[in-house]
């Protein structure tokens, strides 16, 4: 059985199941604290490989493999929640047989990764969520098509991140069309929410049960995007409270451990759950620089089980921007000037290839200055 309590010390070996931005970031504090670091993923020159990390370049799905890399490691944990299904498997299998540290369990993983489980499994802690229709077949939309309320969102039940995989409908027949063309039945169908803002929440869960949550985040979007994150979020102290209450309850009905991003709708005094992320977040990179401790710091500690005794998640006013595709070459002038402004912090994750909507890198603002004026090109 696996020892969840066990302390995993400096110089020990920690795989990552991804080899993104979000490795290398959490790469850059295990390394600094004299862990071994590997990824694994089907990438080759990715940005974990550029700040020390051992890369394993494998398919998901080549059991040998990633078995094979499993047990060249003392911990795992992920900076990337689209892994199919049977490798969650074989990974929980391994572990359980091999002692081999998880955090997070494969078990969140699997609920991430799945809208409608996700969704199921909030409303079974009493988290609320968006009107919404699980589709599997046409036959099941014929059924339930007198149940639609439209605007609608189509998304894939699986699989999607970032805009992709969603689309907006306005009528049933515009839907129909689109169902009926599509490859595949397995999506979700969700009303749309008239909300004000939407806001995040960073949170830690030890194996001992005890926590760290971050003050909520209110982010702002372009096309389908995270464009920036202004912290704290402008809300009363009665949605603050809730967005905590909220996270609380997921992370102990996860039993959790590690770090997560809990994403929600505002709605007057009102919240709506929309989706959580088994691991940091993009919207959390704020704490690199405006907090004590770091989001990555927390995927760490929470890893390998050293609780500080002071955990306290109070950050600074800042706001994270997201440089994504061309940003940088389009506003290099301005963003040379940020350089010289010690408010300011950048965040290159030494990407190759520029790509219309790849996030390429960030900057973080840390004091008081509202969005429009710290980062104007938004």
């Amino acid at each position: 059985m696996q020892n969840k309590f066990k302390k995993i010390l400096p110089g020990s070996k920690i795989g990552i199941m991804g080899s993104g931005q979000l490795g290398r970031m959490f790469a850059i504090e295990a390394i600094q604290m004299g862990y071994e670091v590997s990824c694994y993923s089907p990438d080759f020159n990715s940005p974990c490989s550029k700040v020390g990390v051992r890369e394993v370049q494998g398919d998901y799905e080549d059991e040998k493999k990633l078995k094979s890399f499993l047990g060249s490691i003392d911990a795992l944990t992920f900076e990337f929640e689209n892994i199919p299904s049977e490798s969650l498997e074989w990974i929980h299998d391994f572990s359980v047989r091999n002692d081999l540290i998880v955090s997070p369990s494969t078990k969140s993983i699997s609920i991430a990764q799945n809208r409608n489980i996700e969704k199921q499994f909030f409303k079974s802690i009493g988290l609320p969520v968006a009107n919404y229709l699980y589709l599997d077949s046409l036959e099941t939309f014929q059924k339930l098509k007198t149940e639609i309320k439209f605007p609608c969102i189509l998304k894939t039940n699986r699989f999607g991140y970032d805009g992709k995989g969603q689309g907006k409908f306005t009528t049933i027949e515009d839907l129909e069309i689109e169902l009926i063309r599509l490859p595949f039945m397995d999506h979700i169908l969700e009303e749309v929410i008239p909300f004000s803002k939407e806001i995040s929440i960073i949170g830690a869960r030890f194996p001992s049960g005890r926590k760290s949550i971050f003050p909520p985040s209110e982010n702002i979007h372009k096309n389908h995007i995270l464009d920036l994150t202004i912290h704290p979020a402008n809300i009363s102290a009665a949605l603050i409270e809730q967005s905590r209450e909220y996270t609380n309850r997921l992370l102990d009905g996860l039993d959790y451990r590690g770090v997560l991003g809990l994403e929600f709708f505002v709605i007057g005094e009102t919240l709506i759950c929309n989706e959580f992320a088994p691991r940091p977040h993009n919207s959390g990179h704020y704490t690199q620089d405006a907090s004590a401790i770091s989001q990555f710091k927390l995927q760490l500690l929470t890893l390998t089980n050293f609780e500080f005794a002071n955990l306290a998640t109070i950050p600074n006013r800042s706001i994270m921007k997201n440089i994504i595709g061309n940003d940088w070459n389009e506003n290099k002038i301005v963003y040379e000037k940020l350089l010289e402004n010690q408010n300011y912090s950048y965040h290159d994750y030494q990407k190759g290839e520029i790509r219309a909507g790849r996030k390429m890198g960030h900057w973080n603002y840390v004091g008081n200055l509202e969005y429009q004026k710290a980062f104007p090109l938004s």
